[in-house]
């Protein structure tokens, strides 16, 4: 007869089986993490390549579209202008009016993070739109951190932030990367937008907080999330 294992020790070897597997967990996010930090454009192309592909958009004009992808690093000064100009007139109104303030010097360096991964939108060679994201860890767990998605408002309606969004989503749903975060700012109507595609408040997003006056002032950012695998 099997001799019964005294609770003490089951449940001592319960927690030693949890512990092991949760330190696997936290190395293989940690693989992840230094993967993507530490890969070249040219194998994330490689890798990623069937993974740029553009909806059929309606244009006013025989415009067209293509898409690379590439390190913060390795974009020439031309296409990161670009896209520093677009974050600037899309959202310098809406950072002055938040807790965070406008800071061309922050942003720039923010721009730059290391890890930090560009797919870019141009037409006629000249960049019109990106995304920008990182693979990272946040509150614990390993998520595709989407810093910035930007197109000029002549663009928009077009499916074309969709399909970055997309873009971004499935590199990391490819790689294993169970979540996707983003960060928006409560006066963006982009939050409807982010909503539509999955993006729910994060556990750890600011909340609106009620007045005495019975009004919710509402937080300057909401962080969003969205499972992926």
């Amino acid at each position: 007869m099997q001799r019964d294992v005294p609770a003490v020790k089951r449940d001592s070897c319960e927690f030693s089986i949890w512990l092991h597997l949760c330190f696997e967990m936290m190395l293989d996010q940690d693989r992840l993490v230094s993967t993507f930090a530490s890969i070249s454009s040219d194998e994330l192309t490689g890798l990623y390549a069937n993974s740029l592909r553009l909806p059929a958009v309606s244009t006013n004009a025989d415009t067209e579209f293509e898409l690379s992808m590439r390190k913060w690093d390795d974009l020439s000064a031309e296409e990161f202008t670009a896209c520093f100009e677009l974050v600037r007139n899309n959202l310098i109104g809406m950072y002055k009016n938040s807790t965070i303030g406008w800071s061309p010097r922050k942003k720039m360096a923010e721009m730059k993070e290391r890890g930090l991964i560009y797919v870019l939108l141009k037409s006629n060679s000249a960049t019109v739109g990106f995304i920008s994201f990182m693979v990272t860890i946040e509150e614990g767990e390993c998520v595709v951190y989407c810093y910035e998605l930007q197109l000029p408002e002549s663009l928009r309606g077009r499916g074309l932030g969709k399909a970055l969004l997309g873009i971004m989503e499935e590199i990391a749903a490819k790689a294993g990367v169970p979540k996707a975060m983003l960060t928006v700012f409560s006066s963006n109507p982009a939050q409807h937008f982010y909503s539509s595609l999955g993006y729910v408040p994060a556990e750890h997003s600011p909340l609106g907080k009620n007045l005495r006056n019975g009004v919710v002032k509402q937080p300057s950012y909401y962080i969003l999330g969205k499972s992926l695998l």
